[in-house]
C-alpha cells in the first residue's frame, strides 16, 4: 500500500490516541488542598457524622458542645417521603431533612435497566441536594439536630394540572424560623426556591461568620449520577466524557470549577454539577450577590462508583451574611434547573427576580471543547436533517455525503498525484537500488524526481485534512449534544450515543483496547469496507515494502476492536466515510480508464493518419 494511505491511518489513529489522552485528561479535577473538606464517610453509614464532643463551624472555627444536648438529625429508612410528580420530572423528598433523594427524568430512561425505569439524577448518597449550611457557628451547630417538616405528603401536577408548592419549615436553636418554598411549575424542568429566615428571639442575630462573605450556603451534593451506558455498567469502567462535575459562571470567560482567587468573590450567575447530558444547576436572584464555593469530600472508595459523575464534590452558592432583628424576616430567591442540556431549553431560563432582558447564559453549560463553533454548526445541521427527514442516522449520513461533495475537488487533485506517482514507480526502485549504500542521496534524488515531474508526495493526504476537524467534532457532539441520547437510526441500531448491540454475551472478553461482551455488527460491517477501501485506494500505489503490506493487512482488524465500544453513531460515520470514498474512487478510476482509451484511440487515429 502507497505512503499516502498509511500515513493517512497513522494520522488518524494518531488523532483517537491524541483526544484519549489530552482532551479526556484535562477535564480530570485535580485535587485541591484549600477546599472544605470533612473526614471520609466510613462504609456502614449513609453520611459523614462528626465529633458528638466537637463540630467544624463554616467559619473554621471548633466549637464544643456538651454530649448531651448534641442530637445530629439522621437519615433513616423509616424517615417520611414526600412524592412529587409533574409531566417533565418526579420527585422524592426526605421530609425530616428537607432535601431531594430522587429526582428521575420521565422522558429520558435508564439505559443500565430493564424499560419504565427513568434516570435519576441524585446519587444513593448526596445529602446535600438543598441542603443549607449557616456561617454563623452557633447556628450551624444548631442546625444539624433540627428536624424539618412539611405542609404536604404528596404533590402531582401531571397531565395539565396547575403548579403547586411545598412548605418545609424548622426552629433552629430556638431563635431562627427557616422555611424552604418549592415552587413546581408544569411543562419546565426548574423548580422555584424561595427560603425566608425569621429572627424569633428578642435580640438581632447575625446570619453570617466570622467572614461577612459567608452568611449561609445553598449546596447540592455530592455527584451527580452518571448515566452509564449497559456495557459501562458491566464492565465498571466509564469512558472519557470530557468536563464534567460542579462548575459555576459568572457572566465572562468559560464556567470553571474553581476560580482563582482574583475571582472567588465574584457574584455567579448559577452553580452546580453536570454529567455527560444533564445539569442541575441553582440559579440565585442577582440582587443577593452570591458567590460560589466549591466543597470537597474526601472519600478513598468513591473512584470505584463509576455510576457518580464527581462524588466526592459539592457545589455551593454562599450569600452574604446580614443581620435580622427581632421578629424580621428576609425571603431569597433562588431558580433549581434539574435536567438535559437542551439549547433551546437553557437558553431562555431566567434568574428569579431578574428584568426580562438579563442574560445568564446558562446553555454555557454545554461545553463541546476546542472545536465547539464546528460542533454548534454540526448539530444545526444535524437538526435540520433530522427535521426534514426524522432520522439522526440519516443526518450522520448526509453529513458524511456533504463532506465528501466539498473535498471533492482535492480528491481529484489527490488522484491525478497518485496517478503520478504511480508512473513514478520503477524510476524510484531504481534509485532505491542506485542510492541503497547513500540515504541523503536518494532523498535527494527522489526530490529532484518529484519536482522534474510536478509530483507532490503528500498530495494524496490533501482530503483527509478537511475530516481532521470533522472527525473531533463529531466526537464531541456524539459525547455531548443531548439530542442525540437514544435517538434511534433503524433495525437493531436503537442508540446513536451507545455501541450497537446484536446479541447481548453470557460472559466478557477482556482486551487491552476493549472488553468484548457483545456482538456489535457495526464495528464489524465497518471492518469489512476498510479492507475494500484498501482493495480500490491501495493497488493505486503498490509498494515494495512487505513491512508495509503486512502491517496494512491487519489494519481492519485493528479497527474492529477500536470502534467495538464507540458510539455507533460515530462507527456509522466511518462506515459512510469508506463507502463513500470507494464508490468515488471506483468513479475516478472509471473515469480515468476511459480518459486513457480515448487518448489512445487518438494517438492511434493520429498516427495512422500519418501513414497515409
Amino acid at each position: 500500500m502507497g505512503a499516502r494511505y498509511i500515513l493517512a491511518l497513522v494520522l488518524m489513529i494518531a488523532v483517537m490516541i491524541a483526544w484519549s489522552l489530552f482532551f479526556g485528561n484535562r477535564f480530570a479535577p485535580e485535587p485541591d488542598e484549600s477546599a472544605t473538606t470533612e473526614t471520609p464517610a466510613s462504609s456502614g453509614t449513609r453520611e459523614v457524622q462528626p465529633d458528638p464532643t466537637t463540630q467544624m463551624a463554616s467559619d473554621g472555627t471548633e466549637a464544643s458542645l456538651d454530649t448531651d444536648l448534641w442530637t445530629p438529625v439522621q437519615e433513616s429508612p423509616d424517615d417520611a417521603k414526600i412524592n412529587v410528580q409533574t409531566d417533565n420530572y418526579s420527585i422524592v423528598f426526605n421530609e425530616k431533612l428537607a432535601i431531594a433523594k430522587i429526582w428521575e427524568l420521565n422522558q429520558f430512561p435508564d439505559r443500565t435497566v430493564e424499560t419504565g425505569t427513568s434516570l435519576n439524577l441524585i446519587p444513593e448518597n448526596a445529602l446535600r441536594c438543598f441542603k443549607l449550611e449557616f456561617g454563623n457557628s452557633q447556628l450551624q451547630l444548631d442546625a444539624v439536630r433540627a428536624s424539618w417538616n412539611a405542609d404536604k405528603s404528596e404533590i402531582n401536577i401531571a397531565n395539565g394540572r396547575e403548579k403547586e408548592t411545598l412548605t418545609f419549615w424548622t426552629t433552629i436553636g430556638e431563635k431562627l424560623q427557616v422555611t424552604k418554598q418549592f415552587t413546581f411549575i408544569p411543562d419546565t424542568y426548574f423548580v422555584d426556591v424561595r427560603v425566608t429566615f425569621q429572627n424569633v428571639s428578642d435580640e438581632p442575630l447575625l446570619m453570617g461568620g466570622n467572614e461577612p462573605a459567608n452568611g449561609y450556603q445553598l449546596q447540592w451534593g455530592q455527584g451527580i449520577s452518571a448515566d452509564l451506558l449497559p456495557h459501562e455498567k458491566k464492565s465498571g469502567k466509564r469512558g472519557r466524557r470530557g468536563k464534567e462535575g460542579a462548575k459555576a459562571y459568572i457572566g465572562e470567560g468559560n464556567p470553571e470549577r474553581k476560580f482563582k482567587d482574583e475571582k472567588a468573590l465574584a457574584t455567579v450567575l448559577w452553580a452546580g454539577l453536570d454529567s455527560q447530558y444533564f445539569s442541575a444547576m441553582m440559579i440565585p436572584d442577582p440582587q443577593l450577590a452570591a458567590t460560589y464555593k466549591l466543597i470537597e469530600t474526601p472519600n478513598a472508595s468513591a473512584g470505584n462508583d463509576v455510576s457518580v459523575v464527581a462524588p466526592t464534590e459539592t457545589a455551593a452558592l454562599v450569600v452574604p451574611g446580614f443581620y435580622l432583628t427581632s421578629q424580621q424576616k428576609a425571603s431569597h430567591d433562588f431558580r433549581v434547573y434539574v435536567g438535559p442540556k437542551y439549547d433551546e431549553i437553557l437558553k431562555i431560563i431566567q434568574a428569579p427576580n431578574a428584568p426580562e432582558d438579563t442574560e445568564i447564559h446558562l446553555s454555557k453549560v454545554i461545553d463541546f471543547g476546542f472545536f465547539g463553533l464546528l460542533v454548534w454548526g454540526m448539530l444545526w445541521l444535524f437538526k435540520g436533517f433530522q427535521g426534514i427527514f426524522g432520522n439522526y442516522g440519516l443526518s450522520i449520513i448526509l453529513l458524511t455525503a456533504l463532506v465528501k461533495v466539498v473535498t471533492y475537488p482535492f480528491t481529484r487533485k489527490a488522484h491525478a498525484s497518485m496517478k503520478k506517482m504511480q508512473s513514478l514507480q520503477p524510476e524510484l526502485v531504481e534509485l532505491k537500488e542506485k542510492h541503497r549504500d547513500d540515504p541523503q542521496k536518494l532523498n535527494r534524488a527522489t526530490m529532484r524526481l518529484y519536482k522534474e515531474n510536478g509530483v507532490n508526495p503528500l498530495g494524496g493526504c490533501i482530503p483527509w485534512l478537511p475530516q481532521i476537524p470533522l472527525f473531533f467534532a463529531l466526537f464531541s457532539l456524539l459525547g455531548g449534544a443531548v439530542e442525540l441520547r437514544g435517538a434511534p437510526f433503524l433495525l437493531w441500531i436503537n442508540d446513536l450515543s451507545a455501541p450497537d448491540t446484536l446479541v447481548e454475551l453470557p460472559f466478557t472478553i477482556p482486551l487491552i483496547v476493549t472488553q468484548i461482551d457483545a456482538i456489535r455488527l457495526l464495528p464489524i460491517i465497518n471492518g469489512l469496507t476498510t479492507w475494500l477501501q484498501q482493495k480500490f485506494v491501495g493497488n493505486m500505489t503498490p509498494t515494495t515494502d512487505s513491512t508495509q503490506m503486512k502491517l496494512m493487512q491487519f489494519m481492519p482488524i485493528i479497527f474492529i476492536f477500536i470502534f467495538y465500544n464507540w458510539a455507533s453513531g460515530f462507527v456509522l460515520y466511518w462506515l459512510c466515510n469508506n463507502v463513500f470514498t470507494i464508490a468515488q474512487q471506483y468513479l475516478q478510476n472509471r473515469s480515468a480508464s476511459d480518459e486513457d482509451q480515448l487518448a489512445s484511440s487518438n494517438t492511434k487515429g493520429r498516427n495512422a493518419s500519418k501513414r497515409k
